[in-house]
């Protein structure tokens, strides 16, 4: 019997696992073979995320965190609004070796007596009066008081057998290019690029993320689209798109290695209920508009955590009512954050003709005022985005409206009232 099982070892799942297995006996499965290979990512790594973190990983661990973060750029066809942390003051973050970083999560839970089990599926959970029973794709069962769910957007189907909602999923290609780490810093000056283009996609950005020697990239497609038809049209872009052509100059890259898959966003209804809980993106709790799922994924564990060391202590039965506090902390802690998400999804992810003026807008108004920049800035640095200033996000929506055509801000008006009261 197992106090604790986790399905999922991402982010979420590895971070909790990581975490519990200090008061508990602990168990974290995982889908994909990490014995022969946990697939590499290079994401940011924002400030804000820090205080999740900061009692298990150091700041300074240049094996996951092997470059500063320090210049973002908000990119349109035309404009660059850079938030640059030089302006303000400590970088903005680190960038992430992802893999590294779930690997020391999975040594950390290892360490503490927990057990880590990889390429194993959990085909089925059965209810029982004081614990719940998994059965593997194998035929074996484990037992435990309570449940994690951290699969991302890769366990529906378990959850919504456990009676949970399902968010919204779009189907999303990640790719690493390699060089040079002299050629990828003449290539591209900012760790962060994020690009909207409605041609691309009506529903996420286009991206780079630069580590060292590396820089990832990807775009975020249709629901339900197949992978050969998401690789194909990455391929056209990387070929053909002209803004991005400069940054490519001079990498490698193989679209056999590019990874397909769904992203989740827009949190479920509940994310607990009698000895289940859910974490990170698998209960849509990811920003609506930049896909941050990182700021999730470590929140999620770190509030799970320290509401169940009470509950673990006491001998609880964690019935939907003590695991309650789970989701009441989470939205405390981040949903005065993803209120800007929601603003900027709700003005720029559309079929509207107005998007791509949007963001040209925008961007050229990060690149003309710097109260936005800092504001920006700001949202980057703050470790407690249970106190984000929303007053900041409503100057920057009421400056871009202002850079409106008169016979636009007419149109779009109602849209940006009702994004304001998001």
């Amino acid at each position: 019997m197992f106090d604790v099982i986790i399905i999922g070892a991402g982010i979420a799942g590895a971070s909790f696992a990581s975490k519990i297995s200090k008061y508990a006996k602990t168990l974290l499965i995982e889908a994909q073979d990490y014995q022969k290979e946990i697939p590499i990512r290079t994401n940011i790594f924002p400030e804000h995320n820090r205080p999740f973190i900061q009692e298990e990983i150091g700041w300074d661990n240049k094996i996951i965190f092997p470059t500063t973060h320090t210049q973002s750029n908000y990119m349109s066809d035309e404009f660059n609004g850079v938030i640059d942390s030089n302006e303000f003051g400590i970088p903005l973050g680190n960038i992430c070796y992802t893999e590294n970083f779930i690997a020391e999560r999975i040594k950390q839970l290892e360490n503490q007596g927990g057990t880590f089990s990889s390429g194993e599926r959990i085909s089925k959970v059965t209810r029982h009066s004081d614990y719940l029973e998994l059965m593997n794709n194998r035929g074996e069962s484990y037992s435990t008081k309570l449940l994690t769910l951290a699969t991302g957007s890769r366990g529906f189907e378990l959850q919504r057998s456990l009676g949970f909602g399902i968010p919204d999923s779009y189907r999303g290609v990640y790719l690493h290019l390699f060089g040079e780490e002299d050629k990828i810093n003449e290539n591209l000056d900012y760790n962060y690029t994020f690009h909207i283009n409605p041609k691309i996609s009506q529903n996420g950005p286009f991206f780079f993320n630069k580590g060292i020697d590396r820089i990832s990239a990807g775009y975020l497609g249709e629901k339900n689209q197949s992978k050969e038809d998401v690789i194909s049209k990455l391929k056209r872009i990387l070929n053909n798109y002209k803004p991005i052509q400069p940054i490519l100059n001079g990498l490698s890259y193989n679209l056999a290695t590019a990874v397909v898959g769904d992203i989740s966003k827009h949190p479920i209804k509940n994310f607990s209920n009698d000895r289940v809980l859910v974490l990170g993106e698998a209960a849509g709790i990811v920003t609506a508009f930049f896909y941050e799922g990182l700021l999730p994924g470590v929140a999620c564990a770190d509030i799970a955590t320290k509401t169940l060391k009470p509950l673990l202590e006491n001998e609880s039965n964690f019935s939907r009512s003590e695991l309650h506090k789970y989701d009441q902390e989470v939205k405390r802690i981040l949903f005065p954050y993803f209120k800007n998400g929601n603003a900027l999804e709700y003005l720029i992810y559309n079929e509207g003709s107005h998007v791509k003026s949007l963001w040209r807008l925008y961007t050229k108004l990060l690149s003309e005022d710097r109260t936005c920049r800092k504001y920006i800035y700001d949202a980057y640095i703050n470790h407690d985005l249970s106190k984000h200033n929303t007053s900041n996000d409503r100057y920057v929506g009421e400056k871009w409206f202002s850079k409106l055509p008169t016979l636009s801000k007419i149109t779009l008006s109602p849209k940006f009232f009702k994004a304001l009261l998001m």
